[in-house]
């Protein structure tokens, strides 16, 4: 196959660069190499939500969050964002030409528990879902021409499993041989072999007990098979293989390991990376080839973009950043994610208010999460509903009770007018009143009253004023406030040292975990929030309340939520007259709101329009259109431990659950009324073609998702409740009928075969349903497609292949080079089937016990065998147990059972007539 012109022309140049230029272009930090014609450049920029410019006068175009993007179900529109996100990202590279091409997102992890801290970045539970939108984006993004230039790189997050922040720098994702495939590499294989993403960063996690930065499949899967151009670490991993996970014990080998499984590219420091390439090197780690093939990669990728010779989105200047073109696009992103979880006839609006209050934490607030870049012209939902009720008498509160603290010198906190605080004041004026924002999970600010400003930790050990809105990475305004027997001790978040009031007056966080008089202060409350919300109720026609959360406290990267519940917002749960409007990068466990509230509507925090897109969608000019992308569940106790990934046995994601969810997966509701008739669909080579006829039963015109799902009832192999395989947004008019066709790739309904280690498509009888969402199938067909039957294991297969397991996880041996499966309980069962049969079998098992001479226990049919497996030095230390039998029959099942310390790297089957050849 010949070589693009790119890759011949990055061969060259690598060919020509000097040991010390190679190394300085090993991290994201790239040093010039000005003979050769390269500059200076850095890779990655982040663009989850658009372009995102770190410092404020770099404006962009901010979309809405992730999870409400994926809310639109619209390809299309995914399609136009993607390209305003490259458009902007290319007018600032022309401007400084120095990086931003090489592209940072979108987050395709998929969100097997809504818990995780970083929700909000991903497009939900469903591999279909965000394959399908994704790849729209990353096509807008890379814009990749027919001779193999494009206007920038994306690079897809993070592969894979990494849907945990609490350690996650050495956490092991465990990922059964189906869910790998199926599941969690599924999910990015769309974008790249579909859509326009070239690469992919590596995540934080472990893999089956081995770093995800050193898994063999990021270069003989993503690259040798799907054609990504290069791979890049995660922020620091590099480093974390020697300080967190602990996996190897110098910088050396851990860039070793890395680079020779298919990573590229190290977020790290500069000097660290050239330090453990010297050193790899120097120790015969690596060789040279090694290095330029990773080189080869990346230059590559920096020749397609235009560099060393030009690019036909050289002219894009930073005229187009945020243009009227972009602004409406994003409007239309921002109407479109947003969800009418519940309606009891309240909405749309029907009579004019007189009076509106606009109530609750993030009433006249438009907040930044930290992949938000600047925005222009923030709409919060105060000022929306200003503007579409203009002859309202429209008011705002953010409820939060009004406070006083008192310290144990019997003085009140006082801001002085320098911005210091301390504890001086006698009596309580508005110097001494503070809002005190409770976030949920015991994150609090103090927000002064007097001076709109929030209260923060210096780092001199001082509370003194800082800024109005709270946006860090690790955010010093935050506190936890906790109840003890005299009063409450207050504490920074981080490190947990306490307020303290030192003999000569002074405030200062110490670290102390007594209770003691210093430390010991009083809340006095000044102003109730309950008794606001009531008074403002009686004198309003209309409450909106909005509540949610704050997108850089309690739940987001590196911290993730204990818990579903919506903790702070009781006021609101009996008023008839109230919508509650959520705005939240992550589902909550609303029950009782659900129970007494009549509205409810759903949104992300959906960047500059937020305030528009709530506004226009309670008057009823945008009918709500946006449908969950993941499952709301009613409770915690739905949900198993956060780190349990294996989501069939889990029963995770609407795909497993069989509980009754709050909302399910998919769900939407709409101000129009939809009928569905009956539906037919059509094999083909390429996949199924599905139509139903859908009617728009009110005499509004609106946009209906017509949502299909598959159920494979004659599989041999455990399946999924039901699977989305298709979908399509389309506008029906009013009493209008539309016959909705929706393709079905044929690759979504693969498997994974576990015998023949491929994904293949099942002979089967498949049954397709249609419908609102994943609890509303209103029209379904069965179809039998074409395909393979499971497979017939080899003679000699890997431990790690089985059908079904319990009681074990699957580890990495780095002595091997293999996977191997330990008991992790104090037994394990493994079942093989599709054994070949014949007469006298021998089957030979290898296994180590590594605590005492444990038995190993062979069933098939009704005979159970037994034997004894030896101590060995180390779990991947394998001595070979044999067990004889008879006969077996064709297809054979067999099941091995393991006990506490055991561990198993393959199984034999050999009947004598292949013995005897």
């Amino acid at each position: 196959m010949k070589k693009d012109k790119f890759i011949e022309e990055a061969e060259r140049i690598v060919s020509r660069l000097t040991e010390e230029e190679k190394l300085g272009l090993l991290s994201t930090h790239h040093s010039p190499v000005k003979r050769l014609g390269l500059e200076e450049f850095y890779v990655g920029t982040e663009v989850a939500r658009g372009y995102v410019g770190r410092e404020p006068e770099r404006i962009s175009t901010v979309f809405p969050q992730p999870t409400g993007l994926a809310a639109t179900f619209d390809r299309e529109l995914m399609k136009e964002l993607g390209r305003i996100a490259g458009l902007e990202a290319r007018a600032y590279y022309n401007r400084d030409k120095r990086g931003g091409l090489m592209l940072w997102g979108p987050t395709v992890d998929m969100v097997r528990d809504p818990r995780w801290g970083r929700t909000e970045e991903a497009y939900g539970e469903d591999v279909f879902l965000a394959g399908e939108l994704t790849a729209a984006y990353t096509l807008g993004m890379a814009d990749i021409k027919e001779d193999g230039s494009c206007m920038t790189v994306p690079t897809l997050k993070h592969f894979c499993a990494n849907n945990n922040e609490n350690d996650r720098g050495r956490s092991d994702s465990y990922l059964p041989p189906r869910l790998k495939y199926e599941y969690y590499y599924a999910a990015f294989e769309n974008a790249i072999r579909c859509g326009g993403a070239r690469s992919v960063m590596a995540a934080y996690n472990e893999i089956n007990g081995r770093p995800a930065i050193m898994n063999e499949e990021l270069r003989t899967l993503l690259k040798e098979k799907w054609g990504l151009w290069f791979v890049v670490s995660d922020g620091g991993d590099l480093s974390q293989n020697v300080t967190m996970h602990r996996h190897t014990d110098s910088m050396a080998k851990a860039y070793a390991l890395s680079l020779k499984a298919g990573c590229d590219v190290m977020t790290d420091n500069e000097e660290l990376v050239k330090n453990a390439a010297k050193k790899a090197l120097a120790d015969g780690l690596v060789s040279t080839e090694d290095i330029d093939e990773a080189l080869t990669r990346v230059i590559g990728a920096r020749l397609r973009l235009g560099q060393c010779g030009g690019s036909p989105y050289d002219d894009i200047n930073t005229d187009i950043i945020d243009c009227e073109e972009h602004r409406r696009i994003n409007k239309k992103a921002a109407l479109e994610q947003v969800v009418l979880l519940k309606n009891d006839g309240i909405l749309p609006i029907k009579n004019k208010p007189r009076k509106i209050a606009v109530v609750g934490p993030l009433a006249n607030d438009n907040l930044r999460d930290w992949y938000t870049g600047y925005f222009t012209n923030a709409v919060s939902v105060y000022e929306g509903i200003k503007r579409e009720f203009p002859e309202a008498d429209t008011v705002y509160d953010r409820l939060w009770d009004i406070v006083a603290v008192k310290a144990p010198n019997g003085k009140y906190l006082s801001v002085h007018e320098d911005g210091t605080v301390y504890a001086d004041a006698d009596n309580i004026g508005e110097a001494e009143q503070f809002e005190r924002q409770s976030w949920g999970e015991g994150w609090e600010n103090l927000f002064s009253v007097k001076y709109g400003r929030y209260i923060r930790l210096f780092d001199d050990g001082k509370l003194k004023l800082h800024n109005n809105v709270i946006f860090d990475w690790f955010t010093r305004e935050t506190f936890n406030i906790r109840d003890v027997e005299h009063g409450c001790v207050i504490e920074d978040f981080q490190f947990h040292r306490r307020l303290t009031l030192s003999e000569n007056g002074e405030l200062s966080f110490i670290k102390k975990t007594a209770v003691t008089f210093d430390n010991c202060f009083d809340i006095e409350y000044v102003s109730d929030a309950d008794e606001r919300a009531n008074k403002l109720s009686d004198e309003s026609d209309l409450m909106v309340c909005c509540v949610g959360n704050h997108p850089v406290q309690t739940a987001k990267e590196c911290y993730d939520r204990t818990t579903l519940a919506l903790e702070y917002i009781p006021f609101i749960r009996n008023f008839k007259n109230a919508v509650l409007v959520l705005i939240s990068g992550y589902p909550y466990a609303i029950t009782d709101e659900n129970e007494t509230l009549p509205a409810i509507l759903y949104t992300s925090h959906a960047g500059a329009e937020l305030g528009t897109c709530v506004a226009e969608t309670l008057s009823g000019r945008n009918c709500p259109s946006g449908h969950l992308p993941l499952t709301w569940y009613a409770s915690d106790s739905d949900l198993p431990d956060i780190l349990d990934y294996d989501i069939e046995t889990a029963g995770s994601t609407y795909m497993y659950f069989e509980g009754q969810p709050l909302y399910p997966f998919g769900h939407g509701l709409s101000y129009a009324e939809f009928g569905y008739g009956s539906a037919r669909a059509e094999n083909t080579a390429d996949g199924v073609f599905f139509c139903v006829d859908v009617t728009n039963t009110s005499d509004i015109g609106a946009y209906e998702t017509v949502q299909v799902y598959q159920t494979n009832v004659s599989s041999g192999i455990k399946r999924p409740l039901k699977k989305l395989c298709g979908f399509e947004r389309v506008y029906i008019g009013p009493r209008e009928t539309v016959n909705v066709k929706v393709f079905i790739p044929r690759h979504i309904l693969a498997v994974y075969d576990v015998r023949r280690g491929r994904m293949a498509v099942e002979d089967a009888e498949y049954t397709f349903s249609a419908g609102r969402s994943s609890g509303d199938l209103r029209s379904s067909v069965s179809l039998h497609i074409s395909g393979e039957k499971q497979g017939r294991r080899a003679a000699r297969f890997s431990a790690d292949s089985f059908d079904s397991a319990s009681g074990v996880r699957i580890f990495y041996s780095e002595k091997l080079g293999r996977d191997t499966v330990r008991c992790m309980e104090w037994n394990g069962t493994l079942v093989y089937g599709g054994l070949s049969g014949g007469k006298d079998v021998r089957i030979s098992v290898k296994v180590s016990s590594v605590f005492a001479p444990k038995e190993l226990t062979l069933r098939t049919g009704d005979t159970e065998l037994k034997a004894t497996a030896g101590v060995r030095d180390a779990y991947d230390d394998f001595e070979t147990v044999s067990f004889s039998l008879p006969e077996l029959p064709e297809n054979a099942e067999i099941t091995l059972g393991i006990a506490e310390g055991m561990s198993v790297l393959e199984i034999e089957a050999v009947c004598a007539a292949d013995d005897a050849r």
